[in-house]
Parts: structure tokens; C-alpha cells; sequence
């Protein structure tokens, strides 16, 4: 699955703000900076490209400011966020088209690859080996929701609550109002096929409960 982000023609330049790492004050100083510099800033939660370790900026080859890079450089340096690592295009399986930037920062001390924290996990999984097709949504606000799957667009919702990590890799669902809750054991790996690697994160049930007995919950990503 690539990550392509497209933008309508305007003059000022998008910079598409990797803010997953980042506070809600980081995000807004971030903010007014690149503003205040000429930009159109949009935030995204999206999971950092796997190559990416430190703070990086990625372009378009068509963007309409050819000084726009230096720009954003400095603006972030005026701020304390230095640059280590500019490229054109594409940075592993995100693309970046048209009058865009991707600016992807991390914080110091952070492991922008690290996948023990609950902001890495928060995606849908589809059960496997279940006599019922179960979707679990882990939400990013943790909030979750479970559902029977009864065809391509409809689902049947049976419970929803609040997900959490409390040490990696265990996860608890906790059903709303209840003082118990649904453990899982939390796995990440990659797998290869035909046409090439795909991320999966897997959640395996601990507690043996009539719905989920046997199931083990899949989200892939190819990479």
C-alpha cells in the first residue's frame, strides 16, 4: 500500500506534518513557524516510512518554490528542530506528488521505529481462525469497538470500551463499565511474498472468552 498525497493546484506549498511523536504544543509552534514562513501545514498520524530515524524532510520535484526545502530548514532551526536528512520524491513506500512536502520530526530520545508504544497499534484487525469474520477497531483516542463482519459493508456492532498498553507487549480491552477486561499478546513482524515484505501486527487473545476463543486478529501492511 503506498502512501500518496495529492494536492489541488494552489501557490503556497503543503507541508504535510508527520506530527505522531509530536505534542499538542509541538504541533501548534510547528505550526505558526512554517505558517508564518508561507506554508500550508496539514498534520497527519500516519506511521513514520521504516528508514526514517531522525528528523527528515521528503519533496516533490514539482514543487513551485524551488527555495521552499531551504525554507523549512531554516525555519525549523529557528526553533530548535535540525534537518539530518532531505530526499526527492519518495522515502521508502511514501510518495509525495505535486506542491508538497512531508516533514517527519522526532523528538530527541524518541525511536521513531519503536512499535512498544500504543500510538503503533492503533489500526483495524481482521480475525483469523474464527467461525465468525471479527473486526477490531483499536481507535488512536482509545476508544475501541468490535464488530461481526455480515458482509463487504455491513457490520454488526457487539462491543466497544477502552484499549490500553500497559506493558509490552500486553494489551487489555477494557468493555465499558466493566471492571475486567480482554488480555492480548501483541506481535510485529515481517513476512514476505510474491511481490514483496509486508508489516503485520497481530493480536493473539490470552483469556479464553466465548467470542474470541481461538481468534487471532491480522493487520498488514506491505511495505
Amino acid at each position: 500500500m503506498l502512501v500518496a498525497l495529492f494536492l489541488c493546484g494552489c501557490s503556497q506549498t503543503t507541508v504535510h506534518l508527520y506530527s505522531r511523536h509530536l505534542s499538542a504544543l509541538q504541533i501548534a509552534t510547528i505550526n505558526k513557524e512554517l505558517v508564518a514562513a508561507g506554508f500550508t501545514v496539514k498534520p497527519n498520524q500516519l506511521q513514520f516510512p521504516k528508514s526514517v530515524i531522525q528528523s527528515s524532510l521528503t519533496y516533490s520535484p514539482l514543487i513551485e518554490d524551488r527555495n521552499a526545502v531551504n525554507k523549512i530548514i531554516n525555519a525549523m532551526g529557528h526553533i530548535g528542530w535540525d534537518i539530518h536528512q532531505t530526499s526527492m520524491l519518495f522515502t521508502d513506500n511514501h510518495w509525495y506528488k505535486e506542491n508538497s512536502i512531508a516533514l517527519m520530526l522526532v523528538p530527541l530520545g524518541v525511536n521513531a521505529q519503536a512499535i512498544t508504544k500504543q500510538q503503533n497499534w492503533d489500526n483495524e484487525y481482521t480475525s483469523q481462525n474464527c467461525e465468525k469474520k471479527l473486526i477490531i477497531n483499536l481507535k488512536q483516542n482509545g476508544q475501541y469497538q468490535i464488530f461481526v463482519a455480515q458482509n463487504q459493508h455491513l457490520k454488526h456492532h457487539i462491543a466497544k470500551g477502552k484499549w490500553a498498553i500497559w506493558q509490552f507487549p500486553y494489551m487489555e480491552l477494557r468493555p465499558i463499565g466493566a471492571n475486567w477486561g480482554f488480555y492480548f499478546e501483541l506481535d510485529s513482524r515481517l513476512e514476505v511474498d510474491r511481490i514483496g515484505q509486508i508489516d503485520i501486527k497481530q493480536l493473539n487473545p490470552i483469556n479464553n472468552h466465548s467470542i474470541l476463543a481461538d481468534c487471532s486478529f491480522i493487520y498488514g501492511l506491505r511495505i
